[in-house]
């Protein structure tokens, strides 16, 4: 008896959810790609949770041990008025209502390593510094152009590219029709901890914005986090980055505390990160019509 062809599936983007569903995917008999447009995994950016349900899945991976050994034990997030005097402090996981059973807060490049550790040295195949550049549904399977020029074709292709995703763009065109912005931008980047802070965060906070220094552990850079409300369409669709430190100032302005500092660590920054705090909708999330 001749083995049935294992059915191949290309997924873009390697962060989080890309080699996670390359996991299960590989696991399960399926023939699995990941290309990224980076060289590497990325390893930088902020803290984040691993909870709830998503406690069981790493649980089930096999990586519960290693995530819970990158626990980064945040413990007080401290308020402060514009003088920078202490309105109260509260611990992390009271703030957010988590059972710390079920939370594990590790840096966001932490995991994204130990999720492509996972991946690697299995079946699957990782392509970086490349990216999805056309595509075309017959029905039958999806050939791809990749921007490298090379071309493939796959029974199955998933976006797991993020909010700006080209893939979505490609099968269901532009992105306009489909974010739907919660009214706010943020700004995240990392600045030297000239503070002393540790295992925790002081946030400052007005009507329409919010500012905060965030220490992951003793580390001796700190994060910066400017956000505040507005009602303008998000720059994030051109990735202006002078545009979007020109709107953060006007927004920040007349703001006390360390505010000022964080504006120009903001402005200085190689690494700032910002977008809108957006979500995309949509009355389906898979095609099979044919798209060139």
């Amino acid at each position: 008896m001749v083995p049935a062809q294992r059915r191949s599936v290309l997924i873009s983007g390697a962060s989080i959810a890309g080699p996670t569903l390359a996991f299960w995917l590989d696991r399960y008999g399926f023939d699995v790609t990941v290309v990224e447009r980076a060289p590497t995994i990325r390893t930088g950016g902020y803290p984040i949770d691993v909870r709830g349900t998503a406690i069981d899945v790493v649980e089930r991976m096999g990586l519960l041990p290693q995530i819970r050994t990158a626990h980064i034990a945040s413990r007080a997030m401290t308020f402060v008025d514009r003088a920078g005097k202490i309105i109260g402090s509260v611990p992390i996981y009271e703030a957010i209502g988590s059972d710390t059973e079920r939370d594990v807060e590790l840096p966001r490049g932490t995991l994204t390593t130990l999720l492509h550790d996972a991946t690697r040295n299995g079946d699957v195949d990782y392509c970086f510094n490349d990216s999805i550049d056309t595509l075309r549904d017959d029905g039958k399977g999806v050939d791809i152009g990749f921007a490298g020029g090379r071309q493939a074709r796959y029974d199955i292709v998933i976006g797991a590219d993020g909010l700006h995703s080209r893939t979505r763009r490609l099968v269901f065109g532009p992105e306009t029709p489909f974010n739907h912005s919660l009214g706010f931008c943020f700004n995240l980047f990392s600045m030297p901890n000239d503070k002393g802070l540790s295992h925790g965060g002081v946030v400052h906070a007005e009507p329409g914005r919010t500012a905060a220094i965030w220490a992951v552990q003793d580390s001796p850079r700190v994060f910066g986090f400017l956000a505040f409300s507005t009602d303008e369409a998000p720059v994030s669709a051109s990735r202006d980055a002078e545009e979007q430190i020109r709107r953060t100032r006007a927004a920040f302005a007349g703001m006390g505390w360390e505010v000022p500092h964080l504006l120009d660590a903001m402005a200085q920054a190689d690494d700032l990160y910002f977008d809108s705090v957006s979500q995309i909708r949509m009355p389906h999330w898979s095609t099979r019509i044919s798209h060139t």
